[in-house]
């Protein structure tokens, strides 16, 4: 259909820059459009915020600022490079730079924003590569290997940098309720590896959080099953069945031991 808002929407498509077009609204403002580049910053696969009014989609954050930043777009119809702050599916705030125009698509006012995220990107060198740390040592579910074949690369690489995260997270848990434990002294080489993708998590400060965004979808792919493996043989050295349960419940949704090979 030839629309304004199609061609607006388009237009959100094409950018080089995380972008989004919502209705205007203080509160009741809805996604109408939103790019790759805008989904991974805040971690979400276009049918979670599909027509989801910003604020309850959880990306948005209300606060004074943005009540500030919405003003000059009631009357001056635009704004430049003002700071903000983005939250992402897994909690983590995200410092981002907005300059936002209003604009009227098919006779609705709507706000069309580009992002710059103010994070600094994770060094090269801290990437994982290939060859450069232990085998994988887990496989992805039948069930859960299927679905993600059925899925865009760029939900792939959402869906499985929000697990990455959960698990990194869940497996800080796991090493404090270990504590000195062998369990806790393994689990505490597998985090400290994670250490250069680790950020303050300021919507949690007793959390700690974990930032994948920069890897692609076969770095991350490549990280998690390394990472899932390692926790799989943990579960199957260890004796403590509280820490086995928790970490059972980090891996077994989605993941699944390789079988052991051996050769005479």
């Amino acid at each position: 259909m030839f629309s304004t808002r199609n061609l607006t929407a388009d237009l959100v498509q094409q950018a080089d820059v995380p972008a989004c077009l919502s209705t205007a609204g203080p509160n009741g403002s809805q996604y109408l459009a939103a790019n790759a580049g805008y989904l991974r910053l805040v971690e979400r696969v276009w049918p979670e915020i599909q027509h989801k009014e910003l604020l309850a989609a959880g990306t948005a954050l209300s606060s004074v600022q943005r009540d500030r930043r919405l003003w000059p777009l009631e009357t001056n119809g635009y704004y430049d490079a003002e700071r903000a702050e983005v939250r992402s599916a897994t909690g983590r705030i995200v410092d981002v730079e907005i300059s936002s125009q209003r604009v009227w698509c098919s006779g609705v006012a709507c706000d069309l924003e580009y992002f710059l995220p103010l994070s600094a990107p994770i060094p090269l060198d801290a990437r994982p590569g290939p060859g450069a740390t232990a085998p994988k040592r887990a496989a992805f579910t039948p069930r859960f290997g299927g679905s993600l074949r059925t899925m865009s690369l760029l939900d792939r690489r959402i869906v499985i940098g929000r697990i990455m995260s959960l698990a990194a997270e869940g497996a800080v848990l796991a090493r404090n309720l270990a504590g000195a434990a062998k369990p806790g002294m393994a689990l505490t080489e597998l985090v400290q590896r994670l250490s250069p993708f680790q950020v303050p998590n300021r919507a949690s400060p007793t959390t700690v959080g974990f930032d994948f965004s920069d890897l692609e979808y076969d770095e991350i792919e490549d990280l998690l099953l390394r990472f899932t493996g390692d926790i799989w043989s943990l579960i199957m050295a260890s004796e403590d069945r509280d820490i086995v349960d928790t970490l059972r419940c980090l891996v077994s949704k989605y993941t699944m031991p390789r079988p052991v090979i051996v050769t005479w």
